[in-house]
């Protein structure tokens, strides 16, 4: 079953404001799997990321039982602010994600110390039987991004001392660029020998 998902339902909740969201009741999953494609590009997370151009996104959700498997997939261009140099660049996040949901009817009751097991570090435990997709593209869009944000691998940032982006100019107040704050202790070194 393939359904196209051209508009969104507003979030019942008035204390927090997640924007639009689109729940999938596991009863609403086929057997052979239900397919979205997400043409509402509501769910994407605008106040928090600057955004080129569309985004995209599919999901294909199986369900086993009080047990939800997601496979998705999304794309979207960012621009991001280098940490090195702070200059702004795109980047084009085109990941695809796997998640697991299993309906457990309530909070779970854990007393004491609970070691976790393989099977619960990969799997969501939600009290509601329903996914909301909105929110879970929402999630893969942070996740996708690397957790270095660089304008370009060789990027060598600003001067420490003037501030000079060095991917523009060369800097011009002399300072030494590689001095370490461990330089003192090898001349601490030297002087006792």
């Amino acid at each position: 079953m393939i359904l196209y998902i051209p508009t969104f339902c507003v979030n019942s909740d008035p204390f927090i404001d997640m924007g639009a969201s689109l729940k999938v009741r596991f009863d609403e999953i086929s057997a052979e799997g239900t397919s979205l494609t997400i043409t509402d590009e509501a769910w994407f997370p605008d106040q928090e990321l600057e955004r080129r151009g569309k985004v995209s996104a599919a999901v294909l959700l199986k369900r086993d039982g009080q047990r939800v498997f997601v496979d998705g997939t999304l794309s979207a261009t960012v621009i991001l602010a280098c940490d090195r140099c702070l200059e702004l660049f795109e980047k084009t996040l085109g990941d695809d994600f796997q998640v697991e949901f299993e309906f457990t009817g309530s909070a779970p009751s854990i007393s004491g110390e609970h070691e976790i097991d393989a099977d619960e570090m990969d799997t969501i435990f939600i009290e509601e039987a329903a996914i909301d997709i909105f929110q879970l593209l929402r999630q893969q869009v942070f996740l996708a991004l690397p957790e270095r944000l660089l304008c370009a691998d060789e990027c060598q940032g600003l001067c420490r001392a003037c501030g000079a982006n060095h991917n523009k100019e060369a800097c011009r107040c002399g300072a030494k660029e590689n001095v370490s704050p461990f330089s003192v202790l090898a001349g601490l070194k030297t002087i006792k020998k």
